[in-house]
């Protein structure tokens, strides 16, 4: 049985919310990870999984919070209020990750010997690592690479095997990424 401050608006709000999780699950299922045989391929890693299965679980355990269990005290309301905004903020950072999953997955980003390549706007880009012009760290936390012909490599060093692509990239040109 729902409770008293369970309303239409904030309920189909939260039915969307984990809605779009399951459609970044969904996605995300289906990029599968590039297997190219002889390439190091950098890819979501256990940061990214505990970040959007982490945020759903929470956002899903306050939403039964708020669905069905409720509060006793004096000020239910305003913690219900609280719930629901904990439902939005985690609901929404585990839609986000879990696109952004998506989206490193298609970058389809790797490398081998000298040689990065990663797709970008539906064309593969190749690069070497000697033709680094410049890096830095944003403000995002990724490491915007780029090379001497303007393309730009956006480096998230919390993927899997992202660090050791930034120490191939050190051992090989004039640049301290790390």
């Amino acid at each position: 049985m729902l409770l008293d401050h369970v309303t239409p608006l904030p309920l189909a709000l939260i039915g969307a919310l984990h809605v779009a999780c399951l459609m970044a699950l969904a996605a995300l299922l289906r990029a599968a990870p590039p297997q190219v045989p002889g390439w190091r391929v950098v890819g979501p890693g256990g940061t990214h999984w505990f970040c959007f299965l982490g945020c759903w679980a929470f956002a899903t355990l306050v939403s039964w919070v708020w669905l069905f269990v409720g509060s006793a005290r004096r000020d239910a309301a305003a913690q219900m209020g609280y719930a629901l905004i904990l439902v939005f903020a985690f609901g929404i950072g585990a839609a986000l990750s879990g696109f952004y999953m998506v989206r490193l997955r298609r970058t389809a980003l790797r490398w081998r010997g000298t040689a990065i390549r990663w797709r970008e706007r539906g064309r593969d880009i190749v690069q070497d690592m000697g033709d680094l012009d410049v890096w830095r760290h944003a403000l995002s936390g990724l490491f915007h690479l780029r090379f001497r012909d303007g393309t730009i490599l956006k480096l998230d060093l919390h993927a899997r095997n992202a660090e050791d692509l930034a120490v191939a990239i050190n051992e090989r040109s004039d640049f301290d990424i790390l």
